[in-house]
């Protein structure tokens, strides 16, 4: 940054605001959205935005930028949805027995546990165990960061580890 920059009004505002009403807004979108995270990601969003508008008036900042975050995170639900659809119907199109043969023999048990998953967790268990991607790798294909693959593959595992131990001794474990 430049000192013009660092002395640019709206730098001075928006460090008030990070100073004064970040933490309030970031609860206030986390309430609308119900995930904190995804509140933090849209918040930050909603400052760059705010920046980017540093030649424009913006009246009662801490409004602007909580509006804009929760529109940022439902643009970032809807953009999700039509990606799980797409995501959906592209499966329907993928032959599994296929899939098996330029993967190697995958277990049918395993299979059908997979299968049985979450579409978010089974696109990453399949693109880390199977596919043998990194996390990073997996976070960049999917556009969710690490942190986000590794509990999906969190998740994963523990689905997969009490469907194939019900599967094991036929009842629940």
């Amino acid at each position: 940054m430049t000192a013009t920059t660092v002395d640019h009004p709206r730098a001075r505002e928006l460090a008030a605001f990070i100073d004064r009403d970040y933490r309030q807004v970031v609860g206030s979108v986390a309430l609308i959205t119900g995930d904190r995270a995804v509140a933090e990601d849209a918040v930050q969003e909603a400052l760059v935005k705010a920046w980017r508008k540093r030649d424009q008036p913006i009246e009662r900042l801490a409004a602007w930028i909580t509006v804009v975050a929760s529109n940022e995170a439902r643009s970032g639900w809807r953009r999700r949805g039509s990606e799980e659809r797409a995501l959906a119907r592209v499966a329907q199109t993928i032959d599994p027995e296929a899939a098996c043969e330029t993967t190697g023999a995958i277990d049918p048990e395993l299979q059908a546990a997979l299968a049985a998953l979450p579409l978010r967790e089974r696109q990453a268990a399949v693109l880390f165990y199977v596919s043998d991607m990194s996390v990073l790798d997996v976070a960049g294909a999917l556009g969710l960061s690490e942190g986000s693959v590794k509990t999906l593959l969190s998740r994963a595992r523990t689905h997969l580890a009490a469907t194939l131990q019900q599967d094991e001794t036929g009842g629940v474990a």
